[in-house]
């Protein structure tokens, strides 16, 4: 005869050894929820502002890594370098159309400064010969051809200004080339985003990278966390504020100690520790997580056991 044991990853049950000569067993004693005193949890230490992932908005090849894994960082320092030799070279042309047009607006200025002398002394040419005209001292011809060469020096000058508009719109636009060309020569530099620490690597010097492509972990600086999971059978025994023992994973030896900082408002699929693909336990989780008070004492990325006082 064979007998069916189904085992919970929460709750404790008594073994039941099974042989051919009975023997009289003390009955298991059977705990209440509200008789525990400390729950045990399996927990992943991470950066309590999460493990960013840090990307290349722009492709191109690797020419230099500036920063070791494991080194601290503050925010807007250069970690990486990549070839921007195509934006420099996009740089040099731009700066070069940047002066002609430039050139173009200081002759348009002196022109138009010079058709202005001009049409004033036309004016003044012209309302002489119309005095002159007017009192019979002068020809009605001079006083026409006067007014023609006022109102063709009017309209050169109307032109001169129209062309120095064009020729400012010409450079406003150069100047925006050269600006977007100037931000993707920038981007070519991944900066640290905030303070923290490069955690590891995942490209190499001489690598081409496409656009996107990530290239780093970063922790941001913050202290560290253990993010836990607790049965929902004692999800509500679980509060801000408890203390936490941190011990090696399947070992009575302590680490460090922490607080609950976080309990999650919802109960979600038993996941974070599970590798197991064939697991089928229909089991609900409440996600908690405890801020360490030494974070000198553990690994990022490194798996405990938190024993959580209730």
């Amino acid at each position: 005869m064979y007998t069916k044991v189904i085992l919970s990853t929460t709750l404790a049950f008594a073994l039941i050894a099974c042989g051919e000569k009975k023997e009289e067993k003390t009955p298991a004693k059977n705990y209440k929820v509200d008789e525990v005193e400390q729950i045990i949890g399996v927990a992943r230490i991470e950066p309590s502002e999460k493990i960013s992932p840090l990307g290349a908005e722009n492709g191109g090849k690797v020419l230099r890594i500036c920063v070791e894994e494991g080194v601290v960082v503050k925010k807007g320092t250069v970690l990486c370098e990549l070839d921007a030799s195509t934006e420099q070279a996009q740089m040099r042309q731009t700066s070069a159309k940047l002066q002609t047009r430039q050139q173009k607006i200081n002759s348009l200025n002196a022109k138009i400064q010079a058709l202005e002398i001009k049409l004033q002394a036309a004016d003044q040419e012209r309302q002489r010969d119309q005095r002159l005209a007017q009192s019979n001292a002068g020809t009605q011809k001079q006083a026409f051809d006067s007014e023609n060469i006022y109102n063709n020096l009017r309209a050169d000058l109307l032109v001169a200004k129209a062309d120095l508009a064009e020729a400012q719109a010409a450079l406003n636009e150069v100047q925006m080339e050269l600006s977007y060309t100037q931000t993707l020569s920038a981007k070519k530099q991944i900066v640290a985003p905030s303070d923290g620490m490069i955690l590891n690597w995942d490209v190499k010097v001489g690598q081409t990278l496409p656009l996107g492509a990530k290239i780093a972990d970063f922790a941001p600086a913050g202290g560290l966390i253990a993010t836990t999971e607790v049965d929902e059978l004692f999800a509500m025994k679980v509060k801000k504020g408890q203390r936490v023992q941190i011990n090696v994973q399947g070992s009575t030896e302590k680490l460090t100690t922490g607080t609950v900082v976080y309990c999650a408002p919802f109960l979600s699929k038993k996941s974070i520790f599970n590798d197991r693909a064939d697991n089928l336990e229909d089991r609900r989780v409440r996600e908690v997580r405890v801020q360490i008070d030494n974070p000198d004492a553990v690994l990022i990325g490194s798996r405990v056991e938190c024993i959580i006082g209730l």
